[in-house]
């Protein structure tokens, strides 16, 4: 698999937007994770962070090591969240390798298409780059034509993020009434659209938070496949720990037992040689009792290794197999992978999909699909082999230590104060915070802190009894996460961030463009009449331009687009104009936003509701002006 194809899973149909991702994974590096928040949602990460919203929910195992010590902090990957593990047993590992997304036709709008893709990759780069990975993708449509195994796979994978949730993770808001719930709004939204999809088709997704994968797997193979097959496939990039014998790994006898097979069928498993565990003795010996075991064919030469897991049941002739079933998935061919489940006490969390594969698998695409090239497939020499490292155990490392608050939300009424969430288990806890501007003070469960007119936090410093520190994230009254109002020196570049709209996508900007540095839109500063009156015409003047470019862009929106406008203004108009240009407009009562509720200035196209939301917008901001 090329970088280009797992990153494709990210990417919206033709004509939408991404609105909200559940991804889950037992690993997930920056680099990857950022330019797959890049492709779902076309911004780079200056535009989302002047955006402020949460589209991205990541869930990780929660095991540090030395390269992970901490979740991702907020503003990290500008648009992401990830969640805060909870304590488990150490030697259960989150293993489980899915994507639940929502597509919408805008950026404020409600979710019109979801999709589910069911990985053996993680989210990293090398899982794109230097291994060999499947990747299984369904679209749903949310207009009723979508198939009904489609529905169910979607519907089975919000229930599995909805559970996996409560039992491996802080849920920041779970104490909050819904529509409080700002920094997880959207995700609510996603599994609510998930659920309305559920039906009593058996859905093809398997996962094992309470049940081992092989269990359903052998289930279906039986029950589906009623004519004796001549062919199993497999690979897995770990297979079981060595037992000190140089005997079969009894999940290969598992494997056996999958299907109904014909008496002296051809096994074949794929081994990569330097990490073979268990198969490394058996092989070594000589005898593999009727499995061929060899390595992995790489389509594209690139020297990929196999991480992919999947068995493959169907009937061989002449080089080509049909009449197969297929089973793909984060669990591997072991004992963890395949035969435990989360509730034990050294179980996996493992997800998967079993369907049916109806086409006929050419030799070719044997090569390409399932890495097996069978007229030129590589035996492994005696010293090749190795047991490697056991890739679907947990290393001998704790849970991340989690804070005893979660987040913070901005309030204003009654009045202004920072509402903080705590983890629910932390009723005792001795705290402290602070944030930029502010030095590190003492809070207790029960305290709302009060916030200053100009005090608006956008990330909190959390510190306990052991001097143990975490940022988590603040969401402000309006849903932005750790959003601050962009700011321009001029008046020329205010207005050009104010007019530019549609936001453009990621490819037509550049996140090193400084901008125009010229000063021909500030101010002058106070001196003679002559000086005063200079400034009182320019200040005529870039009030006109405002209002009438305002005017002419907003008069030409379709109304698909007047959500995403109005939130937009908002944001911008939120933003640090230039005091000295708004100081003249204040004293020369030169009210932009009166203009601007003039029908003849606004779009057409405006519904009541709309209306409302415009005239809000434009009334909170003249107010934060001065100018009414």
């Amino acid at each position: 698999m090329s970088a280009e194809t797992l990153l494709d899973v990210f990417v919206p149909p033709e004509g939408m937007v991404g609105h909200s991702a559940s991804l889950v994974a037992m690993t997930g590096a920056e680099d990857f994770l950022e330019d797959a928040v890049q492709r779902f949602t076309g911004l780079r990460a200056r535009q989302r962070a002047e955006l402020g919203n949460v589209l991205v929910y990541l869930m990780l195992d929660g095991h540090s090591s030395s390269s992970r010590q901490e979740v991702f902090p907020p503003g990290r990957i500008p648009g992401l969240h990830e969640f805060q593990p909870r304590s488990v047993d150490p030697g259960s590992l989150l293993h489980a390798k899915v994507a639940l997304l929502a597509f919408a036709p805008n950026r404020t709008g409600a979710p019109v298409h979801l999709r589910l893709a069911v990985l053996t990759a993680n989210f990293t780069y090398t899982s794109a780059r230097q291994q060999l990975e499947l990747v299984w993708v369904v679209d749903v449509p949310l207009d009723g034509i979508a198939r009904p195994e489609d529905r169910a796979d979607v519907a089975a994978a919000g229930a599995f993020v909805e559970t996996l949730l409560a039992q491996r993770f802080h849920r920041d808001e779970q104490s909050l009434a819904p529509r409080d719930r700002k920094l997880t709004s959207r995700l609510g939204v996603l599994l609510a659209a998930a659920s309305s999809l559920a039906t009593n088709r058996k859905p093809r997704l398997i996962h094992s938070l309470d049940r081992p994968l092989y269990d359903q797997i052998r289930e279906r193979f039986r029950s589906a496949i009623d004519k004796p097959r001549n062919f199993l496939l497999c690979g897995s990039g770990f297979y079981e720990e060595p037992s000190g014998k140089a005997r079969k790994p009894a999940v290969f006898g598992k494997l056996e037992d999958l299907g109904v097979f014909t008496p002296k069928p051809y096994r074949v498993a794929l081994v990569e040689p330097g990490e073979a565990g268990a198969v490394a003795d058996w092989a070594r010996a000589g005898e593999t009792g009727g499995w061929e075991v060899v390595r992995p064919f790489d389509a594209l030469d690139h020297n990929r290794r196999l991480h992919a897991k999947f068995v493959y049941a169907g009937y061989l002739r002449d080089g080509h197999a049909s009449n197969g079933w297929l089973y793909l998935g984060s669990g591997n061919l072991s004992r963890r992978g395949i035969l435990t489940h989360g509730g034990m006490p050294e179980g996996n969390v493992e997800t998967g999909v079993v369907f049916e594969v109806a086409e006929r698998f050419a030799p070719e695409d044997l090569e390409r699909c399932l890495f097996w090239a069978q007229d030129h497939a590589k035996a492994v020499d005696e010293g090749d082999w190795a047991v490697g490292q056991v890739g679907d155990a947990p290393d001998a490392q704790p849970i991340l230590q989690t804070p005893p608050i979660l987040s913070a939300n901005i309030e204003t009424m009654p009045t202004r104060r920072l509402r903080l969430l705590w983890r629910e288990d932390a009723a005792f806890a001795r705290v402290s915070i602070s944030w930029t501007g502010r030095d590190w003070f003492d809070v207790q469960r029960a305290d709302d802190v009060p916030l200053k007119d100009d005090e608006n936090p956008t990330a909190l410093h959390v510190r306990d009894e052991s001097d143990r520190k975490w940022v988590v994230p603040v969401v402000d009254s309006a849903g932005r996460v750790g959003w601050q109002p962009p700011r321009f020196d001029t008046y020329t570049d205010a207005l050009a961030a104010l007019l530019d709209f549609p936001i453009r996508p990621a490819e037509a900007t550049d996140d090193d463009d400084d901008g125009d540095d010229s000063d021909d839109g500030g101010a002058k500063g106070p001196g003679t009449g002559e000086t005063i009156e200079q400034e009182k015409s320019y200040a005529l003047h870039a009030a006109a331009e405002l209002v009438e470019k305002v005017a002419a862009l907003q008069a030409a929106l379709p109304e698909s687009m007047l959500d995403d406008w109005l939130d937009h203004l908002d944001r911008m108009f939120r933003a640090s104009f230039p005091e000295a240009l708004i100081a003249t407009w204040r004293t020369h009562r030169l009210d932009i936003f009166a203009h601007l509720r003039e029908p003849e200035l606004r779009s057409p196209h405006l519904t009541d509701k709309q209306r409302a939301r415009y005239f809000e917008v434009l009334d909170g901001a003249a107010r934060a002006w001065g100018l009414r």
